[in-house]
């Protein structure tokens, strides 16, 4: 099949394919495919760096947008690329128009619009990979820790009730893996690339829904994923109109192969495979270190068992505290997760303070019998240190090692989990349960 096109493109969509043409440029970039890669990625920083600031000036003249004021801990839809967004389209527009004057004779744009079907092809298939890998080894969303499932369920928001539902579950994160890892090797080959779109575009048109209905950052990269499933599978349209309607079988004008020699032919092969390989390694690696942390954590988790724990005794010097003392002093009860962090029922501001619950991060001297609980675990400066004596399987006793705060904590546990967590399955129900 060739790349070659005798039919005039009407002008309306001559404009339409510039504009997106200019925008997946702007917006996605194909520098996109490069990202990871260690040299390369370090140059790569100057140029996302100058689109950021071009992106920051157009906001301070038109947009307006406030800037973030936290750093983004994987949340996708941060003011900046909103700024990011509105900016590409925008210059899209301009662009377009200016490029529609200069080009006005010009009669289609056949093979640059195959060459864009194949980077958007791509793309696709890079994203199917590093979501789908992760999910394959169910490090996306971990199972509820022992602090979530000890959070009542009205006080979690939206997006963490998601989390937790997909991560409740080990199977269903691993067939979600499996679909989207599925979707990027069908979209991989020309033969099996039509059904591959359809996949896709059902993988992401799902993550998309799930986003938008539940308030997950994530809303602006599912929305573009399904704008370009559905670009391409509008470029297929005419032959799956022909094949479905028609029952006549039509060559696809955009799933061939453009070179004729044999080295090109050997060129892109090899090109392709170098970029596949290396989308698979580089999440694959990531979530293996991510698995090997966890269970390190682990470990070191389980010197003071991991548990909830209700406070019997909460002193400070010689005075006890109690619930009247206030939620900001008073710490109800500790639980110890098994991922090197815990949470306390108070609403201490020295704390992470989230769904009602103080969460710190800890690190333990096994020689000393000391545990250090800290902010986060970037933090470098403990905010409380104890002393722990391990009494029982379900007593310990925590003793602050600062004389100032002289805090003493006799905790209890609880030697019954959450049914929640265990993961009941059965093939005969009688009721609801």
């Amino acid at each position: 099949m060739e790349l070659a096109d005798v039919e005039s493109w009407e002008n309306t969509k001559k404009f339409f394919f510039r504009f997106f043409f200019l925008t997946c440029i702007l917006f996605i970039t194909p520098f996109s495919f490069l990202q990871g890669v260690p040299v390369i990625d370090s140059i790569l920083s100057y140029y996302f760096n100058a689109y950021e600031a071009i992106c920051l000036q157009f906001n301070k003249w038109i947009f307006h947008i406030v800037p973030n004021t936290k750093i983004p801990n994987g949340n996708g839809d941060y003011p900046e690329q909103w700024m990011e967004l509105y900016t590409s389209l925008l210059l899209a527009l301009v662009s377009s128009i200016i490029w529609s004057i200069i080009d006005s004779k010009r009669k289609e744009y056949t093979k640059l619009n195959y060459w864009l079907f194949v980077a958007i092809r791509y793309f696709v298939i890079l994203n199917g990979f590093s979501y789908g890998i992760f999910k394959l080894f169910a490090v996306q969303m971990p199972f509820p820790t022992i602090s979530q499932l000890a959070t009542p369920l009205g006080d979690f928001l939206p997006m963490r009730l998601s989390w937790m539902f997909i991560g409740y579950s080990h199977s269903y994160q691993v067939f979600s893996g499996f679909i989207e890892v599925l979707a990027a090797l069908l979209l991989l080959f020309r033969p099996t690339a039509t059904l591959g779109i359809f996949v896709s575009l059902g993988v992401f048109g799902n993550v998309m829904m799930l986003n938008l209905s539940y308030d997950i950052p994530v809303k602006i990269n599912s929305i573009t994923l399904v704008v370009l499933c559905l670009w391409l599978l509008s470029e297929e349209i005419p032959r799956l109109f022909q094949f479905f309607f028609f029952n006549r079988a039509v060559p696809s004008r955009m799933l061939v192969f453009p070179f004729s020699s044999k080295r090109g032919r050997i060129i892109a092969r090899l090109t392709k495979w170098i970029m596949v390989i290396f989308w698979v390694v580089v999440p694959t690696t990531l979530a293996i270190q991510t698995l090997e942390k966890r269970k390190k954590d682990l470990v070191s988790a389980t010197i003071i068992p991991v548990g909830f724990y209700d406070v019997l005794v909460h002193a400070r010097g010689k005075d006890t505290i109690s619930l009247a003392s206030g939620d900001s002093l008073y710490w109800q009860n500790i639980v110890i997760d098994n991922i090197s962090g815990g949470s306390i029922k108070s609403s201490d501001s020295r704390f992470r303070l989230r769904y009602r619950r103080a969460y710190f991060n800890y690190k333990i001297d096994t020689v000393h019998h000391h545990i250090s609980l800290f902010k986060s675990a970037a933090d470098s400066v403990s905010i409380v240190q104890f002393h722990f004596q391990i009494k029982d399987a379900e007593t310990i006793i925590l003793s602050s090692t600062d004389n100032k705060q002289a805090i003493y904590l006799l905790l209890r546990k609880r030697p019954k989990g959450f049914p929640l967590a265990e993961k009941p399955f059965h093939w005969i129900s009688e009721t609801n349960r």
